[in-house]
């Protein structure tokens, strides 16, 4: 678990430290952990199984964005941390799965009580939103040019 990117800065006495405030739960497939349009306060690294991310389209039908395996870099449900918005996706296990819960109330103590620590998670969590940023930037154009290009042959 310390292998993974969201501990990357931290020595390791500080990712001990951290990962005191995760609850370790053990989930059974078809679990919808976060769901598109309710209000979120945590976030989830995956240690064992599969999860979907889910989006609703306008017939209010979910289609998979993607799959997150255990094992990866994907630290999600992040955003549930700094706004207190409404989720913008559904995450479900698509198999037994086990995964470290945080939420936004132990996260904030944490950080108030360990700033330098605290510090290094949240630039991590910029980085990450970032790259989430650029990802749908991408998909943006690659859609208004199909668009276009549909357009342009009727």
């Amino acid at each position: 678990m310390y292998n993974h990117p969201l501990f990357k800065e931290l020595n390791k006495e500080e990712a001990q430290k951290f990962t005191q405030i995760f609850k370790r739960k053990e989930i059974p497939v078809n679990t919808i952990l976060i769901k598109e349009g309710e209000i979120g306060n945590s976030a989830f690294l995956l240690i064992g199984g599969k999860v979907s991310i889910s989006k609703e389209n306008i017939y209010n039908e979910d289609y998979i964005v993607t799959i997150i395996d255990a094992g990866g870099d994907e630290f999600f449900g992040e955003i549930n941390l700094i706004d207190e918005g409404k989720i913008t996706s559904t995450i479900k296990t698509i198999e037994d799965s086990i995964i470290l819960e945080v939420t936004r109330d132990d996260l904030k103590n944490f950080m108030d009580q360990n700033p330098e620590i605290g510090y290094k998670i949240i630039w991590h969590m910029a980085k990450n939103c970032v790259n989430h940023l650029k990802k749908a930037d991408n998909d943006v154009i690659t859609l208004f040019n199909a668009l276009v290009e549909v357009v342009e042959n009727d």
